[in-house]
């Protein structure tokens, strides 16, 4: 296996972590050679796959539990952290006997359960839970001693010194025939993924890329499947929450300045205000009626927001969407190069809890109700399935960093697994490969294309 330019202060493992092109499999696609190169007290095992309908972290810890637990271990001895703990809902009552089981074997291993509410799986709110730590605001996890990891990404993490990335768990669900979690190769499209799933159910259809709740809404099922894909909820695109989803900046802007009326519902049920993080996302609805018709909005309670959507999709009595004001006025204060260090909320204090923390939780079974899921709420089980895609398009950017340039043109022969695209030795990013064996039939500066 090649993996292209190196760069040279990598250790080992995070140099190997580099080259199988490994990413945050959760949605970020943050390189994890970055975290296994740093230092840590902890490394947590995100398991509490908190988005509703998703089942492709339960799934592989059903099927491949040594393999996570293996990446839990590499991840602990490059980061020299102490301990390792995979935080799971405990709802999940047989999985975790068989996890326990699996940790006991393993040196300073735990498993730790965790409600069933959402976001459990929010690393701030993560690290509080499986540790007692606050990540300060405007930190990351790893200033609380925490390196924070999803549990695909740690199976990839156990593979890596044999094979890269080329594969991913995705969770196909929703108005589908046959819902299911399934193990695709890197680059089909959601369409190709539907067929998998026994094709539509609905004739007007659109999706939601990712969780209902930080997903984004995707008419186009050619949208290509990638390393951070966690899956696909077809709906009716006439649903209550793909019309919400879709609102533009200038309708939601109108809506809120004409019907706020400030009760605060958004800001008291906000996961990081919980954890005593000053954002206040009823102050930036606030700021966005005083703004009047004017198009940028510098509200500086918006700069911790997680962007979860809680406050838009379950908090807010009247439908407005705090979070998406959240989001613009963020965009907006990124212009002026202003960010939470060099505002006026960092005024150096230690965030605390707020004390009835516990009793304000949201609770999953609540939230699909109020998203008008409870007709999809199903599970979705493993299928297995010989799909062999004719053509894959692997883009060549599919993580945080910067994008890939193509190490391939048009008609050369690559086989599975073969670098397609990389990064420069010093620049953030991993190597793309393969999922396929084939002859490359299209280079451009946004994919590969590769077929059989």
């Amino acid at each position: 296996m090649t993996g292209g330019g190196r760069p040279p202060t990598l250790s080992p493992f995070p140099a190997r972590l580099r080259a199988a092109g490994v990413v945050g499999a959760g949605g970020a696609g943050f390189p994890a050679y970055i975290k296994a190169r740093s230092r840590a007290e902890y490394v947590l095992a995100n398991a509490a796959e908190c988005e509703p309908l998703l089942k492709k972290d339960r799934t592989l810890l059903e099927y491949h539990p040594e393999k996570v637990f293996d990446g839990l271990e590499l991840m602990m001895r490059s980061t020299g952290a102490a301990a390792g703990i995979l935080g799971i809902k405990k709802k999940h009552e047989k999985l975790i006997r068989r996890l326990e089981e699996i940790a006991g074997t393993r040196k300073n291993v735990s498993v730790a359960k965790l409600g069933d509410y959402y976001p459990a799986g929010d690393e701030h709110c993560l690290v509080y839970d499986l540790t007692g730590r606050v990540t300060p605001m405007g930190g990351f996890p790893l200033d609380a001693g925490c390196v924070v990891c999803n549990v695909e990404t740690l199976y990839n993490a156990a593979l890596s010194d044999r094979e890269p990335v080329t594969a991913k768990y995705l969770t196909v669900t929703g108005a589908v025939k046959k819902p299911c979690t399934i193990k695709v190769p890197i680059g089909i499209t959601y369409a190709e993924a539907i067929e998998i799933a026994g094709g539509l159910k609905i004739r007007h259809a659109a999706g939601i890329d990712g969780g209902p709740m930080m997903g984004k809404v995707i008419t186009d099922f050619n949208t290509l499947v990638n390393k951070s894909s966690g899956g696909i909820i077809v709906l009716p695109r006439d649903h209550p929450l793909i019309v919400k989803k879709v609102r533009s900046r200038p309708v939601f802007s109108r809506i809120g300045r004409s019907v706020c009326d400030q009760c605060s519902f958004c800001t008291e049920l906000c996961p990081r205000y919980l954890l005593g993080h000053s954002v206040q996302p009823h102050r930036a609805m606030r700021s966005l009626m005083f703004a009047g018709g004017r198009e940028k909005l510098h509200s500086e309670f918006a700069l911790l927001c997680c962007e979860c959507s809680l406050c838009s999709l379950y908090s807010c009595p009247e439908n407005l969407d705090p979070r998406e004001v959240c989001a613009a006025a963020k965009a907006d204060l990124r212009e002026v190069k202003t960010g939470f260090k060099n505002s006026a909320l960092n005024t150096g204090r230690a965030p605390a809890p707020h004390p009835v923390r516990e009793e304000r939780k949201t609770p999953v079974s609540k939230l699909i109700r109020r998203l008008g899921l409870a007709d999809y709420d199903t599970d979705a089980p493993f299928l297995e399935h010989d799909y062999e895609p004719r053509r894959v398009k692997i883009q060549l950017s599919q993580h945080i960093g910067v994008p890939c340039s193509p190490k391939v043109s048009v008609g050369d022969l690559v086989k599975k697994g073969s670098v397609v695209g990389d990064v420069g030795p010093d620049e953030l990013g991993c190597p793309v490969h393969a999922s396929i064996g084939g002859k490359i039939s299209k280079v451009n500066e946004k994919y590969v294309e590769i077929t059989a």
